[in-house]
């Protein structure tokens, strides 16, 4: 029989959101939490029987979503999931170099390309370059769905805060074997492929805040497969292109630069660091004693392993906490958190398991 773990929901939320307020500094309740649930959990969560029909049919996505919502707010007290969808979605970066949404029954919506060659490449980038990006990106119907929302929900669309990194785009775009041999054979190809996708990417997320009136300083960066890339080839092809994109979308110092990988990509830490990066959220071999090491001021979010939370007894879930806590909760610059997301098929007891351990062990005052 499962232990039960008693939690004030309601005064655990409201101490979350001002400990997250409060970045790398102990004046706050208690360490913050962040749970970052995805389609993916809700799928196994709900048991959908059709993911074919959830990503392309929003009414049936919204019933599924406001049902996932009710379950979750009543075991955990937070409503996570969006319960009223745009119906007309702007292109993403990765369709503006070419590659395609596909969905196939079970699973979630996946990005191709036809990308065979480095002539195929070349083509891509001549054909970015003459792009009308508005025209391409924003449907003329996505303005109207914009006003539905605002109209019917009061919901303000804001765009361009985050993006996928260079490392995952480029094998998006290029395909992951491909990627990696251009990079070897095509160097100076690649130099000018990642030339153009950072000035895309600026004039591309430029476009999406003045559009949807997003004004807020920083930027944030979700690039899991930044692990394919040794220290030499991340800082030749991809640490220009994250340069640039912070330097204009995070200039002043303080300013949220976020990187996310769920890889195991520690050999790359001290060349994030030297980015300004000041949030992370990396892959579950990286311990947060060693991300402290290489990055003194950044903020870690995680690093409970997504599989531990998943199979973990409550025992071994409180001590990852508490183990987290005691190696650099210390210093106010820990969020609790799965090092990446909420695994498929995690039980919402043993997400509660963490809370709790977090309330045991995680406060300041």
């Amino acid at each position: 029989m499962d232990h039960v773990f008693e939690i004030n929901l309601e005064r655990f939320w409201k101490e979350n959101k001002e400990s997250l307020q409060k970045p790398f500094s102990t004046n706050k309740p208690r360490v913050a939490v962040n749970l970052p649930f995805d389609n993916h959990w809700l799928i196994g969560e709900m048991k959908v029987p059709s993911t074919v029909r959830y990503f392309s049919d929003p009414d049936y996505a919204e019933k599924i979503n406001a049902k996932c919502n009710d379950r979750m707010e009543a075991e955990i007290g937070i409503r996570p999931f969006g319960e009223h969808f745009s119906r007309v979605v702007p292109k993403r970066i990765e369709e503006v170099f070419g590659c395609r949404f596909e969905l196939t029954e079970g699973g979630t919506p996946w990005l191709e390309s036809d990308v065979k060659s480095i002539d195929d490449l070349k083509k891509i980038m001549k054909d970015v370059e003459k792009l009308d990006l508005e025209k391409f990106v924003l449907p003329d119907e996505w303005y109207a769905d914009c006003e539905r929302l605002e109209r019917e929900f009061n919901i303000k669309i804001s765009l361009g805060k985050s993006s996928r990194g260079p490392a995952t785009i480029g094998t998006s775009v290029c395909g992951t074997m491909n990627l990696l041999l251009f990079l070897i054979d095509y160097p100076e190809v690649m130099d000018d492929f990642y030339t153009l996708l950072g000035e895309k990417m600026i004039e591309y997320y430029t476009l999406l805040r003045e559009k949807t009136g997003y004004t807020k300083r920083g930027f944030a960066f979700n690039d899991d497969n930044c692990s394919l890339f040794s220290p030499e080839l991340y800082e030749r092809f991809c640490y220009p292109v994250m340069e640039r994109v912070f330097q204009h979308f995070a200039p002043v110092e303080g300013d949220l630069r976020h990187q996310h990988s769920d890889s195991d990509m520690g050999h790359l830490l001290l060349l994030l660091n030297s980015l300004g990066i000041n949030s992370t959220n990396f892959g579950p071999t990286v311990l947060s004693k060693f991300i402290r090491e290489k990055m003194p001021r950044a903020m870690i979010s995680g690093q409970i392993p997504p599989m531990l939370l998943r199979n973990g007894t409550p025992e071994e879930i409180i001590e990852a906490v508490r183990s987290d806590i005691e190696d650099v909760g210390s210093d106010g610059g820990l969020v609790i958190s799965t090092a990446g997301s909420i695994a498929e098929g995690t039980t919402l007891y043993n997400v509660k398991v963490l809370m709790y351990a977090v309330e045991k062990y995680g406060r300041y005052k």
